[in-house]
């Protein structure tokens, strides 16, 4: 059975398991990872203890936001077979849930979904409310309650497989913006350039370049606080990128940049165009880059300004799903465009190319495998390219070719 939730409404996800087997240390690893990267994740975390024949003997449940570990087993006996579950001491665990809707967690974990909410119990109100407030819940159920569990959602849940890559595709390439801004730290902005078609953010350790919005939109009206950017924190350049300004976006990817593409990061000197060699099944290229058809025979082409036998951007839609592999322009990261061209593309060998690429081993959980980008070598010179309306090819003279591929797993 496959049930995707409904657009519109907070995601639900379960990940399905068998008998025996509760993806409990999959989950807490998952919760782990989000808190190491900045997200505000509550809830509860299930640990279950067995004895060598596989009988249970504890069940435990962590408190995310307190790191707190609280029994929830009952000891009933070798030679009994009902459910060691302690009602009483769930109830006093479920103050994590409730602490977790109030303070609006990122991502809400429930140690998982058993016969006790079947029946309206346990912590099934919880769960209930932290979907009424808007917020994502994910929890872990048996595959013998999906029917009962698909009938206590409604149908607005995401059927999971307990794997890595499955919770990641499920939290979506949509936190990509988050995730990056939250891995910046608090160096000094020492200098601000918006051009004509780039914008560039300087530190001590780096430079960050992302792709100035084009003219006609608002973010070409007016600058917002133009004339102080340089001296603040580079974090709080970079948490524009949750902005609905085009301009803020574009200077907080850049800021982000400026932090991941340091000067003393080691990387290959690829060009990105060459991350996959010459693909032989269906392969597509978001952006035209100069020659690329030339560069990558039978390669299709999607561009906002298609030229001859080139596709517009709402092929898309059609294209991505069907490709093997598929070459994104980090001009996407500026136009917010990316998070969907990701999520049309889930099932592809997928690599970010472009001045504006942010070298991160973040984006990798995010369905990309190779990040191609620049480090600048020549701060100065390439500050005048910027600010006299320079392309990429002018861009590159004052920079080295760096790339990035994510682990072969």
């Amino acid at each position: 059975m496959t049930v995707t939730a409904q657009p519109g409404v907070p995601p639900i996800g379960a990940v399905i398991y068998a008998p025996g087997n509760p993806p409990e240390r999959l989950l807490a690893d998952f919760a782990a990872d989000l808190l190491a990267r900045g997200f505000k994740v509550g809830g509860l975390i299930q640990h279950t203890q067995r004895a060598e024949d596989g009988r249970k003997t504890d069940m435990t449940v962590t408190e995310l936001d307190t790191g707190r570990t609280l029994s929830i087993g009952q000891s009933l006996g070798k030679a009994s077979k009902a459910c060691i579950l302690d009602s009483q001491a769930l109830a006093e665990a479920s103050g994590a849930m409730r602490r977790a809707v109030e303070g609006r967690a990122d991502l809400v974990f429930v140690n998982k979904f058993s016969k006790s909410e079947c029946e309206g119990q346990g912590l099934a109100s919880d769960m209930l409310a932290a979907v009424a407030e808007g917020l994502p819940v994910l929890t872990a159920v048996p595959g013998v309650l999906i029917g009962e569990w698909v009938d206590f959602t409604g149908g607005r849940t995401d059927l999971l497989p307990p794997t890595w890559a499955a919770l990641w595709r499920w939290w979506g390439p949509k936190h990509l913006y988050a995730d990056m801004a939250q891995g910046v730290g608090e160096a000094k902005v020492k200098r601000v350039v918006v051009g004509l078609n780039w914008t560039m953010v300087e530190t001590e350790d780096g430079v960050g370049l992302a792709q100035t919005p084009e003219r006609g939109t608002p973010a070409c009206l007016a600058a917002p606080q133009a004339g102080d950017r340089a001296g603040g924190a580079l974090s709080e350049l970079a948490a524009l990128v949750r902005s609905n300004n085009p301009f803020d976006v574009a200077l907080g990817v850049a800021a982000c940049n400026a932090h991941y593409n340091r000067f003393d990061l080691e990387a290959e000197r690829d060009n990105g165009l060459d991350s996959f060699g010459r693909p032989e099944g269906e392969a597509v290229v978001i952006g035209a880059f100069p020659s690329v058809e030339q560069r990558l025979p039978g390669i299709k082409v999607i561009d906002r300004r298609p030229g001859p036998g080139q596709y517009p951007e709402e092929a898309a839609e059609t294209l991505l799903p069907a490709a093997e592999t598929v070459i994104i322009t980090s001009a996407t990261l500026a136009n917010r465009s990316l998070p969907r061209l990701l999520t049309l593309a889930r099932d592809s060998r997928v690599a970010l190319v472009g001045p504006g690429a942010p070298l991160t081993p973040r984006l990798f959980s995010y369905g990309i495998e190779v990040l191609s980008g620049l480090i600048a070598e020549d701060m100065d010179g390439l500050a005048r390219v910027v600010a006299e309306g320079g392309g990429a090819k002018d861009l590159k003279r004052f920079c080295r070719p760096a790339t990035l591929r994510a682990p072969i797993p």
